[in-house]
């Protein structure tokens, strides 16, 4: 009989490597490099303030304050908004997996809702055999059953695979989230900052012409501070309806991957 652990190419039953437990030193920086990136962009957005130019400076504190939340890895929470925004796709492969793993599952055991709501499972023979997609989740599931392991443990191995995406969603729609409630703070700087230069401008002749500078700067960051705002509350939005559909996903694989450990269906890969 071959050895289960051949038949895992995915290295799941493998030996953490320590070392990937271990705080890099990348890692324990990136706090150094927000703050010094959020210092440089929010001198660069001042300049834009001073000139006047007041939805760069807007968008200019916006990115530093994501930098400020994020640091190295702003690059990456850029790429994955727009992934999650203009796309369906998962941000990583394991959550792309789960989803693919339960829709073979899903035409197999002829899932379904019914109208309270509860997921209905089709009838499944005693010892039938179920094939899925060749992927990493199902070689992992293929061998918890060669080792005669129990529902807990397969349903383990696909939270570990569920987890992932799940932190990665979180932390994301967290940081969005921090921006979209600062921004309209600093747009009430701003307005603040154009009253009070409006009312030092204040003399005996007031003119229209004389007060219009200070109030448009007033209105404008407080406009541009809410619409920042909104556009990153929007894209955070995104995150956790992405995150709900994953919940969604996991929870229906588990249900449908108790039925076949009941019934001792057989997981088979597909040649």
């Amino acid at each position: 009989m071959s050895d289960p652990q051949s038949n895992n190419p995915s290295g799941f039953f493998e030996v953490i490597n320590k070392s990937t437990l271990a705080m890099s030193k990348k890692a324990a920086g990136a706090g150094v490099i927000g703050l010094v990136g959020f210092a440089a962009i929010l001198a660069v957005a001042g300049i834009f303030f001073i000139t006047e130019n007041y939805f760069i400076a807007m968008l200019g504190v916006s990115l530093g304050l994501l930098v400020y939340a994020t640091g190295s890895e702003i690059g990456k929470l850029m790429l994955s908004s727009m992934t999650v925004f203009f796309s369906s796709r998962h941000l990583t492969p394991k959550a792309a997996q789960l989803q693919q793993t339960l829709a073979a599952l899903e035409e197999v055991l002829t899932l379904r809702r019914d109208r309270d709501g509860e997921l209905r499972v089709g009838p499944v023979d005693k010892g039938a055999r179920v094939r899925l997609p060749d992927n990493p989740l199902v070689r992992d599931l293929v061998t918890v059953q060669e080792r005669k392991k129990a529902f807990d443990y397969a349903e383990y191995i696909v939270h570990s695979y569920y987890v992932e995406c799940q932190e990665l969603y979180d932390h994301a729609a967290a940081n969005l989230d921090f921006v979209s409630g600062a921004m309209p703070l600093f747009g009430l700087m701003g307005t603040v900052l154009g009253l009070i230069s409006m009312f030092d401008s204040l003399g005996s002749v007031v003119t229209v012409e004389a007060i219009a500078p200070q109030l448009a700067l007033a209105l404008k960051c407080t406009l541009y501070g809410v619409l920042y705002s909104a556009g990153y509350k929007i894209n955070a939005t995104r995150f956790g309806q992405r995150l709900k559909a994953l919940d969604y996903d996991y929870d229906t694989l588990c249900r449908a991957l108790k039925v076949n450990f009941e019934n001792d269906a057989v997981i088979e890969v597909q040649k």
